[in-house]
């Protein structure tokens, strides 16, 4: 028994746990670590069933609740499109159905075993102990000093705090639980120093809050407060204690509505622009999170309505982008929450997900008011913890849970669910007298030991070892003399087949990326190795069939294969028109078709794909440039004359710095991109024009420190240019230009480029 409390007393300590040798190290390691721990106390736990029917979950309203929920969205996550993510989910989020049956089983294990106020008092002052050292860590630690190796894989939040979790909503969201515990501690302590150490602790914990700059959380709180108010006025007396209480109450509305008031008044004033927290308020419904959120709540919509009785299946958000159009952009934003609960669960497992999460808090607040119609709990302490779970709830509108409070959110329903049951809790030494019951105890012990170490095995320890050889591969590759080499650690890495081997895959993609751009290795041994990375990323393509982010990924891999080995281009070709087909309106696919079009020399349909994309959207400037250069290869000059000239009467329009001159219309990159496709169809005379172009270009933005295509900033890529302006001159015949351009690479980059312009100047003479 006291090894089972000692495991969940661990619990609260997990948000300090930071694990810099796995993969996504603020939220792999805390959830290892939980399972681990829900396993062993499990083991633990079924001995204590058998030796004492006392300790068996009780047929609650909050445990009913939880098993429904639980079983509805094994349902759904086993109909769902990918019942394999479902389950397992992936390193980044470590959710999926797995942590869902821990999450379970922690919940009836907690309740089983904290039976006593002692026991619950020891547990949130722990988990408000942990709370405060993570609010000091972002308070006090600042976060551009933060050591190197947490560093190496800290998410960039600029000057918001992140402490041990990792991101600033998520420390939002754990602080936020926290401060309800204290307020609990508060309302069941009658010392009156520990209501004031209590109090300290909740403001330290408010003040980390606040640097998160997390608006959802902080709009959480305010609405928490409100709520509390709200119940708590009207149930005062208005003489002595209750008339001060009262008073204070009304107090702290009228003193949060006229702060609301000076707010607005000064949203545009320099203290507030000034203030990262407050800035984030005063631009919260221009700012561009919030406009991505708006528009993944649209999104999500269309998604629920293509399967509204189970959804999608967990970790699946990303399945709603294959019915929903998908404008051409460089980067789409692929969004795998919909950073609010009601449409995340929506999308999960469909209505029945929804009514089954909301259930949890229908049965919370039946139990808390029966607790106090019984007078188990006062009503000071139930108004604290429902006005809690309201805030818990209306901060999730806004994001999404995390392991940090899920151990919170299930450790409260588990205490809600003890609340008229703390007094009675079972008497141990009637327990340890029964030898027969200890000898049963023991034996159930051993089998359930002998239950879990396998699944110990499989569900932790080999997905933790996956996990650390794919972050050592990925930052030694290079140094490795042979592509076998790197091919042997990455099988030994996937030859532990876990829900890890998506990670291996995208490193192993992103190691085959390099390989071609910095031309590592032998070509054949190069091949062979991309090969493996195209045979894995295959093995990824029937998991994540509705997945187009992982789609797009893999087709983008393919076509820079396709460039370097023309052989995969018809495999590239085929994966492109399959998710066409998924989704017809996925703009970017039908560029991405033109391009191996280009590749096969297939012009004219490269063009009717590329015209397609622009008719959608004729006055998106980056269109009519990739049609620009569909026009060149299928030789229709009228087409590419009239894109040009729309690219500069749209970017003159919206542009100000464009109309009056200080900025040209293409830059850099766009021209050498020109360049390149002339040169490509041997249209000697245009490249040249086109790279005078980038030359002028270039020296113009040099001289205003204004490079807007940084990669053109060094001497190496510069020296480049000249010598393939070189190249073009010696093809048309100008000797005299292709030297001096020859020249100024050697002046540029003598090292790289002595070499090769002066076998150029050399074959000239000759």
């Amino acid at each position: 028994m006291s090894g089972i409390k000692a495991v969940i007393f661990l619990i609260p300590l997990l948000p300090l746990y930071v694990s810099p040798s796995l993969v996504y190290p603020y939220i792999a390691g805390k959830n290892f670590a939980f399972r681990i721990l829900v396993e062993f106390a499990a083991v633990l736990w079924a001995g204590l069933l058998v030796s004492n029917r006392e300790y068996r979950p009780r047929n609650s309203a909050i445990l009913l609740s939880v098993l429904a929920f639980t079983f509805v969205i094994g349902l759904a996550d086993l109909f769902g499109v990918s019942p394999y993510n479902s389950f397992w989910s992936n390193y980044e989020r470590m959710e999926g159905y797995i942590t869902i049956l821990h999450l379970a089983l922690y919940f009836m294990i907690a309740g089983s075993v904290l039976r006593s106020r002692k026991d619950w008092k020891i547990f949130f002052i722990i988990s408000v102990t942990v709370s405060v050292l993570v609010s000091l860590l972002a308070i006090l630690v600042p976060e551009t000093v933060t050591p190197s190796r947490m560093g190496l894989y800290a998410m960039e939040y600029g000057t918001r705090a992140r402490s041990t979790i990792g991101n600033p909503p998520f420390l939002a969201s754990y602080l936020l639980l926290s401060v309800f515990f204290a307020f609990i501690l508060i309302s069941n302590t009658q010392r009156l120093y520990l209501k004031f150490v209590y109090l300290l602790l909740i403001i330290i914990d408010f003040i980390a809050i606040y640097f998160t700059a997390s608006r959802g959380a902080i709009l959480a709180i305010f609405m928490g407060a409100i709520i509390f108010s709200l119940f708590y006025i009207p149930g005062r007396s208005s003489a002595g204690k209750g008339n001060f209480f009262k008073k204070t109450v009304l107090s702290g509305i009228i003193i949060l509505i006229v702060l609301s008031g000076i707010f607005l008044a000064f949203r545009n004033s320099d203290l507030i622009k000034h203030d990262r927290t407050l800035s984030r308020f005063a631009t919260m419904f221009s700012d561009s999170s919030v406009q991505t959120r708006f528009k993944a709540w649209n999104q999500a919509w269309n998604g629920i309505k293509e399967r509204p009785v189970l959804g999608w299946g967990q970790e699946n958000f990303v399945g709603v982008y294959t019915v929903n159009p998908i404008t051409f952009v460089n980067a789409p934003i692929w969004l795998d929450r919909g950073h609010n609960i009601v449409v995340d669960w929506l999308i999960n497992a469909g209505v029945p997900g929804l009514f089954s999460y909301l259930s949890i808090f229908g049965a919370a607040f039946y139990v808390l008011r029966k607790g106090y119609q019984k007078k188990a709990v006062s009503k000071n302490a139930a108004l604290l913890i429902a006005s809690g779970l309201a805030a818990y709830f209306i901060q999730n509108l806004f994001t999404f849970d995390t392991i940090n409070t899920y151990l919170f959110f299930f450790a409260l329903l588990a205490y809600i669910d003890n609340i008229d049951n703390t007094k009675n809790a079972p008497d141990l030494k009637d327990v340890i007298n029964r030898e027969r019951s200890r000898i049963k105890s023991a034996g159930i012990t051993l089998l359930a030991l002998l239950i879990f170490a396998p699944a110990f095995y499989y569900l932790n320890y080999k997905p933790i070892k996956e996990s650390q050889l794919s972050i050592r591969i990925s930052s030694s590759f290079q140094k490795k003399y042979s592509f076998s080499d790197v091919l042997d650690e990455f099988n030994n890495a996937l030859s532990l087949r876990t829900f890890g081997d998506a990670d291996v895959r995208e490193r192993m993609r992103y190691v085959s990326e390099k390989i071609i751009s910095l031309e590592l290795f032998n070509r054949e041994g190069a091949l062979r190795f991309i090969q493996k990375t195209v045979e894995e990323l295959e093995k990824g393509i029937p998991i994540n069939r509705y997945d187009l982010k992982y789609l797009t990924d893999v087709i983008t891999f393919y076509k820079s294969v396709a460039i370097y080995e023309p052989a995969f281009i018809p495999g590239t070709e085929a994966l492109i028109r399959k998710c066409i087909n998924l989704n017809p309106e996925y703009q970017w696919l039908y560029m991405a078709l033109a391009d191996v079009q280009v590749l096969k020399k297939d012009y004219e349909n490269a063009f009717i794909n590329v015209k397609k994309v622009t008719d959608w959207d004729p006055q998106n400037d980056k269109k009519q440039l990739k049609l620009a250069l569909a026009a060149i290869y299928a030789s229709k000059k009228d087409v590419v004359k009239n894109a040009l000239e729309n690219i500069k009467k749209i970017r003159t329009a919206k542009n100000k710095d464009i109309a009056s001159g200080r900025e040209t219309v293409f830059s850099a990159g766009e021209l050498y991109d020109i360049a390149l496709v002339y040169l490509d169809v041997k249209n000697f005379h245009k490249a040249l024009q086109y790279y005078k172009e980038l030359f002028t270009v270039l020296s113009y933005e040099d001289k205003l420190y204004a490079v807007r295509d940084f990669r053109f900033r060094k001497p190496a890529i510069k020296a480049k240019l000249h010598i393939e302006t070189a190249k073009i001159y010696l093809a048309v015949g100008d000797k005299d230009n292709a030297v001096t351009e020859a020249e100024k690479a050697m002046e540029l980059d003598p090292e790289n480029f002595t070499g090769e312009a002066e076998e150029l100047i050399y074959s000239l003479n000759n």
